[in-house]
């Protein structure tokens, strides 16, 4: 037997029924840590004077939150589901509607993509070497431009992503567009995006949809009219 394998074997012979208290400390933690980055793991409960902060001992143990973290699941292992997310899907579901329901925005929107850093093994991970993080999940994300609050976002898996396609000639930047803005459509918004998503297709079809749209331009756009080099 691996070491691997003895360390899960060895957690589940010592595991405990959680509580709701106990997993509010857990996420407690999980929210702490980018604010006390560390090179590893263990150093947050490390007790060298250089790395410590006591605060995560005085919270939880640390083999208590590995063996959490290690038996944390939010679906059943279902192989060839077809969802690249099934295993985090009810969360982000959840999380989708809330973020819609929650805040009634203001009349400025803005749609962007961003890059959630990750390193790890997985099949959707991009790489950008224009962001800060290079690596990672791609999100596109509408916000309100007044409190810069997410509204809803898309979790970026390839072609079977949660992107509805519209039939419009949009392309899949407008059809990203449609999506996420379709809760907001006939409202009188206004949406903000950069030369990725404008199109001359797609603004028309905010247009007719009370939903006006402001956004850099790709000279090279179909249907764009014809400008100067500047």
């Amino acid at each position: 037997m691996d070491r691997s394998a003895e360390r899960i074997l060895t957690s589940l012979q010592a595991w405990k029924d959680t509580a709701n208290e106990e997993m509010y400390r857990f996420l407690g933690i999980a929210m702490l840590m980018p604010r006390a980055r560390k090179l590893a793991l263990h150093e947050y409960w490390s007790r060298e004077a250089l790395v410590k902060t006591p605060i995560f001992g005085e919270f939880m143990s640390r083999d208590r939150y590995l063996t959490i973290l290690r038996m944390l699941h939010f679906s059943d292992n279902i192989p060839n589901s077809g969802d690249r997310l099934h295993k985090i899907r009810p969360v982000v579901d959840y999380l989708r509607a809330t973020f819609r329901h929650t805040l009634v925005p203001f009349q400025n929107l803005c749609i962007d993509e961003s890059l959630m850093l990750f390193k790890g093994r997985l099949f959707f991970k991009q790489y950008i070497p224009s962001k800060r993080n290079r690596f990672g999940v791609i999100l596109f994300v509408i916000c309100d431009c007044e409190t810069g609050y997410i509204l809803d976002f898309i979790v970026y898996t390839g072609s079977d992503s949660d992107i509805a396609d519209q039939n419009c000639d949009l392309g899949e930047s407008g059809d990203i567009v449609s999506t996420l803005i379709n809760s907001y459509l006939e409202k009188g918004y206004i949406l903000y995006v950069d030369n990725w998503y404008t199109s001359p297709a797609l603004f028309c079809w905010l247009h007719d949809r009370a939903t006006n749209a402001c956004g850099t331009v790709r000279r090279s756009r179909k249907n764009m009219p014809k400008m100067e080099e500047k």
